[in-house]
This record gives C-alpha cells, structure tokens and sequence, in this order.
C-alpha cells in the first residue's frame, strides 16, 4: 500500500485574504536538529519559520528524503517511503515565483525557506480515518508579504468596496489604486470587484516610481518630499456604471505603504438588487450643500443662505439623497417635492407651515421639474447588450398629485431598450444622488434692472432687486393600493423652511471717461479714467484691471478700487485713475471690467460674470 502525504501550501496577502502557493518545489528532510521533539502537530510558526542558509542547505542536502512540486492551487502529493512513516519530517520550501506571474527574484541564488517539522505518522493516520483530510500550512502575512516584496519586488493591494450603511458588497465596481505623488500621481493599477466585493490590484515599485524622466531616472517622488518614504501613498477611486462610488483624494491617501495594503473601502451609493436595502431620505441640494439648518460649511442658514459663503439657489438644482424602490413591507415607494412661498427661518421649531401654502408641486407647477438622471441599471452577469441602462426622470413618471415613481421611471426605460419589466431581476441598481432635478426660474419673478443706467451712475433703490424666499418640502410615503388610495407613512419627510433664490443677471456698465468725451476712435492723452457700475443684491466681487495690448495675458495689472466687501450689492465709479502712476506707453490698451455673484446650483458657482466688460483705447503718449 503507498502512503501518500498531501499538502497544501498558500500565503496570507491579508489576514483574510489567501493565495495559493504554486509552481514551487516542496522538499522533506529527516530533522537537522535532533533536539525538536515529536510532536502530533506542526511545530509552532515563530521558532521554526526562517529563510535557509546556503551553509545550512549543504548540511542537510544529505537528509533530504523527497521533493514535490505545487500545483496552480497549491496542492501537492509526496510518497513517503514505510522506513519513514513513524520519523519526524522537516518541511521546506523552495521559492522561485510568487502569484499572480512569475517575476525575477531581485537576488542572485535559490530562496530556500524552512516551514516546520511534522510527525508523518500523525499525518498519516488523520488521512486514513478521513479521505479527504489534507495537511495546510498557510504562511502569515508578515513573513509572505516580505518574501513577495523583498526578493520578488511584488506588491499588492487586497480590499474590499461596501455599502457604508448597509455593509452590503458592491460587486462589478471598478476600483483604481493611485500614488499621490510631489509631480505626478501614479496610476498602480485597476481592479473590478467580485459578487463579494472583493478586489486585488498587484504592482511593482516600477508602478509608483515613475518620473517624467521615466523610463531612464525611476524614484518615488513622495509629495511630502522634505520626508521621503520608500513606500507609496495610495487612495482610491471606485466607480460602476460612470457612477462615482468613491472619490478618494491625496489627502485621503495612506502613507508609505508596505508591500501589501489590507482596505476597506464604503461607498454612501446604494447598489442593490431590489432596491429596498437603505433608509429614504432628501438630504442635500447638489454636491455642495445639505438640506438641513446647521454650522456646517454646506448648511443653510437661518436666513437661508446656503453655506458659509451665504450662496443663493439659481438655475436648475439637483435635489440629492436617496429613496428605496419599496419599503421593507414590499410595497412600492412614491416620493414628491413642493414649494411654498410662505418662509420661516430655518431655526424657528415652532410655527408650522399650513397645510394647503405648498402650492407649487414638482411635476404639476409649469417648467418646474427639470428631467435627470435618477438611476442606473448594471447587469448582475456582463452582457454585450443592454450591460447599462441608464434611467432618466419624466412628466409621465408623476401623477395627478406629483407623486413621483421611480418603479415606473425603471420600467419605462426598460420598455425603451426592448426589454420588459421581468427583466429587472437581471439587473443590480444604482441609487443616483439625484432625486428630482428642480428649475428654480419656475419660482423667481424679480424683473431685471432695466437697460438704462450708465456706466458711473447709481441704480436707484426703486429698481434694485428684493429677496425671494422659499420653502422646500420632501414628502415620502409606501403605496398599498393605489386606487383605493390606500398609502402607508414612511420616515425621511422633511421642509427646509426658508431658501433664498435669484435668476438675475449682473448689471455692468463699463466705458473710458475720455472717449466718452470724444469718440470711441479718438487716441487720447493725460490721465485715463474707467467709468463702471456693477449691481446685483448678491455680489460677490469684482476686479478692474489694465493691459497693454501687446502684452501677455497674465501680465494685466489690478486698478485698487475695484473692491468690494461681502456686504455690498453695488459697486460704482465715475472716474477710476487708470495711470499716471504708472505711465502709459504709446499703444493700444484692454481696461476688463470682470465680477461674480453668490448664485450657485448645488453643483457649480454662477458663470454669469465670468466673462468680463471690455474696453479698448488707444493711448497716444504726449511729446515732452
């Protein structure tokens, strides 16, 4: 009868995480020192663990009973001779290669590692009374992460991607490894998880020492360099179906990170297959602000100014936050926003607003509902058809109360790809941030200042613009059975009680106080000056600024007076002093008149004033 001994020999990358141990040679010596006793289980790790010597390898090569070779799962099998079935063994290992392929040791000579000493006899006997019993020896992470980065230059990143409410994995996710790097970050590389979340990035040091002079000159260069690491700093971005799930930065990075790196990586993004797992809730406007009254530097305020910059709502915004498909109980989920022109301030817990003053309704009031992105449909299995559908918010999705439906919005762009409501199942779905995009000029009515005021010249409080308040309510709720108007309550409702809106435009004038004197083609000489008036109640600054236009861009140089503090609405001129000093050469000059307000979308700033007032002179110098 032939005694089989079978073994399996993998590596901790992570404490949970394991790779098999392939393609190596597994040798079996009778014991070198005799003073190890016999024991029926394998010798403890810290006192026999350790790299052989070349020394030590010539002493034992006599000793040496057998070899076996590791298969692509690590599994090996070795024969073992009757004289040697009662002996203790000694088992080593010899490295030539570390997963996932087999790079160059980066020293010369055969890596010969000693794993522990056996009872064979023990071995045997627990393989007799069980077929399937086979002896592992895993190697802990400390020791194969130095053996895989020491001597084979190979690097690893073992993680996992989860809901952070749910602690749900979040599978077929694309997750990318960078260095944060002084010049350039690095890309390490690219993974994409598995149905457990479950990702593993391997690299080289070649990866995160990459230089503008690469390939020639190779270093890492850390960002913080008057301390430079050997390790990387890495961070993370995670994303599936174009959907951002984590957008880690440089100052999100771990620092100088050893051969493997063990994370867990959150996403606040819902990925579900039913779309019931999470709690459903408005809770910002955009990425910059939140929905509720509080310090915070994207809160509102009392007032109901949004964030510490005291921002105003303008254009369409994107009312962010996260609503189920169908409520823990099964039934589906319908959610709606409305606007009341009735304001208190965000602070106020005691007045109540009344029931009937949210009279303006998304979805019913004319042009206030904007279409948008509101989910994503991500194929459980790739496909090369129909892998992602995106899903967009329509009228048709409301109903006569401005409810809106999501389950509907899902089957509709099912229906648009040919495919059927039963074909759901098929799909995870990404819960986007956007539950109803909102067009705030639906609600403002503040006529513009009228085109008739000159540059210099006051606005007259008569025509200046008066604030627009408005409260924001969330309402959600379970539908039991619809017709029967049967509905259920759901928790996550909420008013913002007062937000402050503005559609207007900046009103700017801007002319040279010279050429208003003669004509616009005239050269003029002596002192210039710029004639400018800016207005809107939620100015946020301006600069007055004078180049030759011969020039570089760049080389423009500020007039000091073009300032204005927080608090102003208006900022006017009737003669800015644009030399003398500095003189001005004989040439042809730009006078930019440039400003900005505190409108802003949730997303971006107002673009309004981006684009400066121009005015162009020639400045024929005076003979002396």
């Amino acid at each position: 009868m032939r005694n089989i001994f079978k073994g399996s020999l993998r590596g901790h990358v992570c404490e949970d995480c394991l790779e098999a141990i392939s393609n190596v040679e597994v040798l079996f010596y009778l014991p070198y020192r005799k003073e190890i006793p016999s024991t029926n289980a394998v010798s403890n790790v810290k006192e026999t663990f350790h790299l052989v010597s070349k020394e030590e390898a010539g002493q034992r090569e006599k000793l040496r009973i057998g070899r076996a070779t590791t298969d692509k799962n690590g599994d090996f099998e070795f024969e073992v001779e009757n004289q040697y079935i009662g002996a203790d063994i000694d088992v080593d290992f010899i490295c030539g290669t570390v997963p996932p392929k087999p790079p160059i040791p980066k020293r010369d000579g055969i890596l010969q590692f000693h794993l522990t000493t056996l009872s064979m006899k023990y071995e045997l006997e627990q393989q007799a009374q069980n077929p399937n019993y086979v002896w592992k020896y895993d190697i802990v992470y400390k020791w194969w992460c130095y053996i895989r980065g020491h001597f084979f230059d190979a690097w690893v990143i073992c993680g996992h991607l989860m809901n952070c409410k749910t602690n749900t994995p979040i599978a077929n996710a694309n997750v990318t490894a960078m260095d944060a790097d002084f010049l350039t970050d690095d890309n390490l590389g690219s993974a994409v998880t598995d149905a457990n979340g479950h990702f593993r990035i391997d690299y080289s040091s070649a990866d995160f020492k990459k230089t503008f002079l690469s390939p020639w000159i190779n270093v890492e260069t850390d960002p913080n360099f008057l301390s430079f690491q050997s390790g990387p700093d890495v961070y993370f971005k995670a994303e599936l179906a174009g959907t951002k799930l984590v957008d880690e930065t440089k100052a999100d990075a771990r620092k100088n990170v050893g051969y493997c790196l063990c994370v867990n990586l959150c996403s606040e993004v819902n990925v579900t297959p039913n779309g019931t797992d999470f709690p459903s809730a408005w809770t910002g406007i955009g990425n910059t602000f939140s929905s509720s009254f509080g310090t915070d530097s994207g809160d509102f305020d009392a007032e109901g100014y949004a964030g510490s910059a005291k921002h105003v709502l303008y254009s369409t915004i994107r009312l962010t936050g996260q609503a189920a498909l169908k409520s823990t109980a099964g039934y589906p989920i319908e959610y709606r926003f409305s606007v009341s022109n009735t304001t208190f301030a965000n602070d106020d817990v005691i007045n109540i607003h009344p029931e009937g003053s949210f009279t303006k309704i998304v979805g019913l009031h004319p042009n206030l509902f904007a279409p948008g992105v509101v989910s994503k449909l991500i194929r459980k299995v790739f496909s090369l058809i129909h892998n992602q559908i995106t899903v967009y918010s329509d009228l048709s999705d409301f109903d006569g109360q401005g409810w809106f439906d999501v389950n509907h919005a899902i089957e509709r762009a099912l229906i648009n790809a040919g495919l059927t409501a039963a074909d759901l199942a098929l799909y995870n779905i990404i819960e986007e941030d956007t539950l109803i995009s909102m067009n705030t000029a639906a609600l403002t009515s503040a006529a513009n200042i009228p085109d008739i005021f000159d540059p210099g010249q006051d606005i007259p409080e008569a025509n200046k613009i008066g604030i627009e308040k408005f409260a924001i309510r969330f309402e959600i709720r379970e539908v039991k059975n619809k017709p029967a108007n049967q509905f259920g309550s759901i928790s996550g409702g909420k008013i913002l009680n007062s937000v402050i809106m503005n559609n207007n435009p900046i009103y700017r004038k801007l002319s040279i106080k010279e050429l208003e004197e003669s004509t616009l083609c005239t050269p003029i000489k002596g002192t210039i000056h710029a004639k400018y008036t800016l207005y809107h109640p939620y100015l946020s600054s301006c600069s007055l600024t004078i180049r030759k236009n011969s020039d570089p861009i760049d080389s423009q140089r500020f007039i000091s007076d073009a300032i204005i503090s927080t608090t102003d609405d208006e900022r006017m001129s009737n003669g800015s002093q644009l030399n003398n000093p500095p003189a001005l050469d004989r040439c042809t000059y730009i006078v930019k008149l440039y400003s900005s307000t505190r409108k802003h979308d949730g997303d971006y700033g107002d673009p309004n004033g981006g684009t400066p007032l121009e005015q162009l002179f020639f400045y024929d110098k005076i003979e002396i």
